[in-house]
């Protein structure tokens, strides 16, 4: 199973690193899609921002919900 994750790490990487140094490449040599790659990078940013700050709210919601249902059990047992 290890050796299947450390497959799957390494694609995961040899393709990242594809892609980067491909965008890199393409981006340095000024073609004509520069301005169509460089707001799909800005989305793709922003969606990941986006994802971060969900998470964060989502967190922020679970916590405050463990919160409420841990002092309603204290109070039930109190009472």
């Amino acid at each position: 199973m290890l050796n299947t994750f450390h497959k799957l790490f390494k694609l995961v990487f040899i393709f990242s690193a594809v892609i980067t140094g491909w965008t890199s490449i393409i981006l340095a040599s000024n073609t004509t899609f520069n301005l169509e790659i460089k707001e799909l990078i800005t989305k793709m940013y922003l969606n990941q921002r986006n994802f971060v700050l969900n998470v964060k709210d989502l967190s922020l919601f679970l916590v405050k919900d463990a919160n409420e249902r841990f002092a309603e059990d204290d109070h039930d047992i109190f009472h």
